[in-house]
């Protein structure tokens, strides 16, 4: 299936690359989570503005990540806390779930599609087409919003958001 392109975003932004991720509540001791929502809201904002999409478009939107591996910061802090024998932070197991920054902008912006992640082997960027295709091709959504991450050896990492529609 051919995929069109209807907006995208990248974290770090294009000729910002030091600029600080925006603080997401919740979200504590890793920069995984925000590093996902700074690409897809602004994604989402460059094609619909201020949140929530019109319903009849959240309804038929799906969201699909991508990731080069999962929240790692996220689960040394849950390690280091049982290796201790302390209580772990709720927030730590909150956010140690890759799609709970994606519950996160499904609350937001009112998308209520199918909710995909998956382990990217190679770029993620191909491992989140090659999933928005599969959801597109299926009828379960109109469009994707398609959140491609690689948190990298440094933080934030990387991350580009596509909002994408099937195309002839």
């Amino acid at each position: 299936m051919h995929l069109t392109v209807r907006s995208e975003a990248r974290w770090p932004p294009p000729g910002s690359p030091s600029e600080p991720l925006p603080r997401l509540p919740r979200f504590e001791a890793s920069t995984f989570g925000p590093l996902i929502v700074a690409a897809a809201e602004r994604c989402l904002g460059a094609h619909y503005g201020a949140p929530p999409v019109p319903p009849e478009a959240g309804r038929r939107m799906a969201l699909v990540l991508a990731a080069t591996r999962g929240d790692v910061a996220t689960q040394a802090a849950i390690d280091d806390a049982v290796a201790r024998r302390q209580p772990v932070a709720r927030e730590l197991l909150f956010q140690n779930v890759p799609s709970t920054a994606l519950g996160h902008l499904s609350i937001v912006w009112g998308l209520t599609g199918p909710l995909i992640t998956t382990l990217a082997i190679g770029p993620p960027e191909h491992a989140a087409d090659a999933t928005a295709a599969r959801v597109l091709a299926s009828g379960d959504a109109d469009r994707v919003l398609a959140v491609a991450v690689d948190p990298g050896g440094a933080a934030p990492g990387t991350a580009t958001a596509r909002l994408l529609a099937g195309g002839r």
